[in-house]
């Protein structure tokens, strides 16, 4: 794979790479006309996405040329105007005035957030090093309301997070995924399976395309997931489906399990889900005997107060009918072992992080701090003074809970940092904005987990110069020099920090290029528990958590039935359930509503409703409305649809014109791990 622009010395190329703006990474053609992208098409000879390319990725080249996109580093003067820096000038102000509030206050004074735009990128690495050097504990990411709640839930149940091999299941079950919009390399797979017979099962509270294709689709009620599962262990365990061989060797708390679910019968279940009795039992019984079966949850699953243990139950479901580990099942692969940059030992932090007490399991299982805290932290000082914030590929005022909130936080700031390709809302805010380069002219590694018993990992390479931004690596490695932190940043350059972290693999770099469709660095083996256990303390499948237990939550998936908290269910004053946070495959999240041939694909937010539902309350087609919960309250206009349930309205979060999370509550978290409750917020409609 190419690693350097070299195409700019033609007038016309093709440039092959990896697209990186989501965690896909489909081969992609680069055309290049003097110099820069001019088109980008999927590349056929690519084994992760053999053609395929989505409207994000055929927008590449309008995304680099974009005139609205950051060029220069810019610092916001007292009149409110921004005034242009050279980048010497912008990292120099900005280690002055983190050393000034780290020497008032103390590191933990400052914290230091990753969106998205980081997932799966190796910069992530290089902040999460420079926090541990500067000393402060609160360093988040994107996982901290994505992802990382199934990774515990599966993790603490079984010991290894599963990925789902489609190609050879008898059944497939999305709950509260639609790979349509979120997936499109899972989703080719499950094309495929479905050509060679198997079935599928959808759980979603919307008959999108897929649910209406599916053999089976359950229409749950949003945020109702755990009551559906502990319903279909129900039927399970007194019919007994499940895999009694496995259970008597391989699981520990089935009879406690037995004894929970003895109450949750499919009728029960109806009350809280508004699926049927009958459909509950049938869903129980088609996947019990429909071995090898899958089921790949969702982030609409752990976006709910019930999240985390309705993600330990689906893994139980999975492990009872003796589909863990298994072909076709939920296979237990290796998760890509780079060396870590980590500096935990060497620069021990001496503060707690931002809801490491109020979340501890969240925080022993990632290292990180609870962003979902952070503007409450740092209006009430506590546990202490906040004063700085820098936020790396993110949009908080747009992506958060409780926005109006986050705004009253910032503004508090002595510092507030934003580094992005693109003027957010959150960069409107900022005190400094740093222009971030696009992946094209950065060089990353990537992997991919998709095909049915392997893992690979690749590079990619970079393809263009950088114009005026300078790389991730050298903004972060610029930053600790200033600091005085070069010791901790000894390499040279990006690509011999590459190496320093593919030598646990054996790998470098320059060899990874010379295979453009990555290097397969772990072979699946099935039943991997059967020679060396469960990666538990007990070395079986913890259906009852001892580790749950001593931090004081249910240890086995137990519904709180509490009605004050529960947020899923619509009350007098706010009648309605507002489900948010899918995917579009427009966009990615908050991003690119600013790139005219995505805004076409999407052109403007519509708040989406079942015909019946409107007419009830008076409503027509098109109509402008105020959607108003507890918290605030959006401008927003109607747009009918048969997908949905009389008591379910759905708006695409992500715009600035109608943001949904001014009416999301930043007080309503799993207890667990702190998600915030995005899929299922009560409100009403009110005609504007």
């Amino acid at each position: 794979m190419n690693s350097r622009p070299s195409c700019c010395s033609n007038p016309v190329s093709v440039i092959p790479a990896v697209c990186m703006l989501c965690g896909s990474h489909c081969g992609i053609n680069v055309t290049f006309a003097n110099g820069v992208p001019a088109k980008v098409e999927g590349r056929a000879d690519h084994p992760l996405s053999p053609g395929y390319i989505c409207p994000k990725g055929q927008a590449i080249a309008e995304i680099y040329n974009s005139k609205e996109r950051l060029q220069v580093p810019l610092q916001k003067t007292t009149e409110g105007d921004w005034k242009q820096l050279s980048w010497a000038e912008a990292i120099g102000i900005w280690a002055d005035r983190l050393q000034a509030i780290k020497k008032q206050y103390g590191a933990e004074a400052v914290a230091v957030h990753v969106g998205q735009a980081g997932v799966g990128k190796q910069f992530t690495s290089y902040v999460e090093r420079f926090c541990h050097v500067f000393g402060t504990p609160n360093f988040s990411t994107s996982e901290s309301h994505c992802h990382q709640s199934r990774v515990m839930a599966s993790r603490m149940t079984c010991g290894f997070h599963p990925q789902p091999d489609f190609m050879s299941a008898g059944l497939i079950v999305l709950w509260g995924r639609n790979p349509r919009q979120s997936s499109p390399e899972a989703m080719q797979l499950i094309k495929q399976a479905r050509l060679k017979g198997a079935k599928l099962m959808v759980i979603d509270p919307r008959a999108h395309g897929l649910a209406r294709q599916a053999d089976l689709h359950l229409q749950l009620r949003p945020g109702s997931d755990l009551a559906l599962a502990l319903g279909l262990l129900h039927v399970i365990i007194k019919e007994q489906l499940y895999d009694q061989d496995f259970v008597a060797r391989w699981t520990k708390g089935f009879v406690e399990l037995a004894a929970a679910v003895d109450k949750w019968s499919p009728e029960k279940a109806e009350q809280l889900t508004g699926v049927k009795a009958d459909a509950v039992r049938q869903a129980a019984r088609i996947y019990a005997r429909s071995t090898p079966a899958c089921i790949t949850p969702g982030n609409a699953v752990e976006l709910n107060i019930e999240g985390f243990q309705a993600l330990r139950a689906i893994t139980i479901i999975q492990a009872i009918c003796g589909n863990l580990d298994i072909r076709g099942g939920a296979m237990a692969t290796r998760h890509l072992p780079l060396t870590s940059l980590a500096l935990k030992e060497k620069v021990p932090v001496l503060k707690k992080a931002v809801g490491q007490e109020e979340y501890p399991l969240f925080f022993k299982h990632s290292g990180q701090a609870q962003a979902n805290l952070l503007a409450e932290a740092i209006l009430s000082e506590h546990p202490y003074p906040i004063k700085a914030v820098v936020i790396a590929g993110s949009n908080p005022l747009l992506t958060w809970p409780n926005v109006g909130k986050i705004k009253e936080a910032f503004s508090k700031l002595e510092l507030l940092v934003v580094i992005d390709n693109f003027m957010t809302e959150t960069a409107l805010k900022a005190d400094m904005v740093l222009p971030a380069a696009l992946f094209l002219a950065e060089t990353e590694i990537w992997e991919n987990s998709c095909f049915p018993g392997e893992n690979r990992v690749g590079a990619a390479g970079k393809i263009v110069g950088n114009r005026a931004c300078l790389t991730n690596w050298d903004l972060w490695k610029q930053l600790a020099e200033e600091m005085g932190y070069k010791e901790y940043f000894p390499w040279e350059s990006e690509e011999k920090a590459l190496d320093f972290r593919l030598k646990a693999l054996g790998l470098s770099l320059s060899r990874l290029r010379q295979y453009p469709e990555g290097v397969v660095y772990d072979h699946w083996q099935e039943k991997k528990y059967e020679k060396q256990g469960f990666a538990t303390p007990s070395g079986k499948v913890e259906i009852y958590s001892e580790e749950l237990e001593a931090y004081g939550y249910s240890p086995l998936p137990a519904y709180d039935e509490n009605e004050e908290n529960q947020n899923s269910y619509p009350d007098e004053d706010y009648p309605l359930l507002l489900s948010s946070g899918a995917r579009s495959m427009a966009f990615l999240h908050s991003r690119y509503r600013n790139i005219p041939s995505l805004r076409r694909l999407s052109p403007a937010p519509w708040l989406e409703i079942n015909p019946s539902t409107a007419a009830a309350m008076g409503l027509n087609d098109g109509d402008q409305v105020f959607l108003e919960s507890s918290q605030g309250r959006v401008a927003v206009r109607l747009k009918f649809t048969e997908e949905l349930s009389g008591q379910v309205v759905y708006l695409l979060h992500g715009w600035r014109e109608a943001n949904v999370n001014i009416l999301s509550d930043d007080r309503l978290l799993d207890p667990v791990t702190g998600f915030p409750a995005c899929r299922a917020i009560r409100i009403n409609i009110r005609k504007k």
